[in-house]
């Protein structure tokens, strides 16, 4: 464990031992469970017999699903065999087996599913309501526990996302992106574009997909619920892959060509610059405080993405498995002030207004109003005078926003501590 922007290193915050790693699925920082796989033993040499034979008709390599208890340091196997892994976004995990069966665990409650899946999915989305969708073309399926699945037609493409909810699925196919309702509530929608698309990612609140194409250099966005182009994103070279930070702020590109990720600003729509990095499937990435971490060598390397300044560096850790997450231990949580070297003024948060205020230091704002309450609830429980605004107008979204604070200055203050990026909003009288 680390400690973001600077990248020091945390030895006693995490206890326990696990296997060799192939992969991190991720962390219910709710319950509290690191969920990893490993490969699974290989049993076949235990065989009566001296005829005994390794099985060699598995197409790919099977893992165990294992689930480290980070309060207790105990290691339990949730599953075995698994060909398809997956978090939800309400820390429900879902594992598939080659025999197309289910197994969920949420808050410590380890299901396995009464029915089978129809087939062994290529894409794995948690949905809400531990609900679980699967593109598995030319089908994409829909199933929960206590229902059977259903099907609807999935067109072919060559990429599919899904919203953080898991209610709406696009698939970029050969001339545009196909909107589909995993559900069923509404009928599929296709929107245009002039190139092929090739990559796609939706924002964090889900009411826009940004998508990268495979000719013209930068990327196209596409408004979720007016099923129309708008303003895009411009960019040096085509993108190959796309990946957003968790609040929506930051997106990273990876070019067609070369070891480089593209910076993007993406309130202003800006190139901030590019940074040498080799891209897998958990770095480069944005981390929950707005750090950037990449790979470069041997190393990892933290940047501030608004200015591309290094940070931290872990040296030889380039050949780690990187997972980031806003968890902390329990009783070793000092929150942002305490990590600035400061003491939270819990008393200049107050509802009264400054000759300037009131002002209040914005860390996020969303369309989407449950996922703002849920940031609200988590920078609570860490100690921070955290709140939700209701939207004014029509076109206002929900802000997550720390104060209100009398001064500009005691607001800036405030602000430079989180180790985040922040806006400084005053209401309008």
């Amino acid at each position: 464990m680390y400690r973001l922007p600077t990248m020091v290193e945390i030895p006693t915050a995490i206890r326990g031992k696990l296997p060799p790693v192939t992969r991190v699925i991720g962390l219910d920082t709710e319950a509290e469970f690191l969920y990893v796989t490993t490969a699974t033993k290989d049993t076949s040499a235990k065989k009566k017999g001296p005829r005994a034979k390794k099985d060699t008709s598995a197409t790919t390599p099977k893992s165990d699903v294992l689930a480290l208890d980070l309060g207790s340091a105990r290691v339990d196997t949730v599953a075995s065999g698994i060909e398809r892994a997956t978090l939800g976004p309400d820390g429900t995990l879902y594992t598939v087996d080659a025999k197309r069966r289910v197994v969920t665990l949420a808050r410590r409650v380890r299901v396995a599913w009464p029915q089978p899946l129809p087939g062994v999915p290529l894409q794995l989305f948690g949905a809400a309501d531990q609900r679980l969708v699967v593109a598995d073309p030319p089908a994409l399926i829909t199933a929960a526990a206590d229902q059977p699945p259903t099907s609807r037609p999935l067109p072919a493409g060559s990429d599919v996302a899904a919203t953080r909810w898991g209610d709406l699925v696009g698939v970029a196919a050969d001339s545009g992106i196909v909107l589909i309702d995993p559900l069923g509530r509404r009928e599929a929608a296709f929107v245009p574009l002039a190139d092929h698309p090739r990559a796609l990612v939706f924002s964090p609140s889900g009411h826009r997909i940004y998508v990268a194409r495979r000719t013209e250099p930068g990327l196209a966005a596409i408004d979720r619920y007016d099923h129309e182009e708008i303003d895009g994103i411009a960019l040096p070279l085509p993108a190959a892959t796309i990946r957003l930070d968790p609040l929506g702020r930051w997106l990273l590109a990876k070019p067609a060509a070369g070891d480089s990720v593209f910076v993007v600003d993406l309130p202003v729509k800006r190139l901030v610059g590019t940074l040498a990095s080799a891209w897998r499937t958990d770095l480069p990435d944005i981390a929950p405080d707005g750090a950037l971490l990449v790979r470069q060598g041997d190393d990892v390397v933290a940047y501030r993405p608004d200015s591309l300044a290094a940070t931290g560096r872990v040296k030889g850790g380039g050949a780690d498995l990187w997972m980031l997450t806003g968890w902390r231990p329990r009783g070793a949580y000092r929150g942002a002030f305490g990590d600035a070297g400061a003491q939270p003024d819990q008393g200049a948060a107050s509802d009264t207004a400054g000759p300037e205020g009131p002002m209040y230091v914005q860390v996020s704002t969303s369309q989407n109003e449950a996922w703002s309450s849920e940031m609200a609830q988590q920078l609570t429980r860490a100690g921070l005078a955290a709140r939700v605004l209701q939207p004014r107008n029509p076109d206002d979204g929900y802000r997550v926003v720390l104060g209100p604070y009398p001064t500009r200055a005691q607001a800036e203050g405030i602000g430079r501590k989180l180790g985040r990026p922040f806006w400084i909003y005053q209401p309008t009288p």
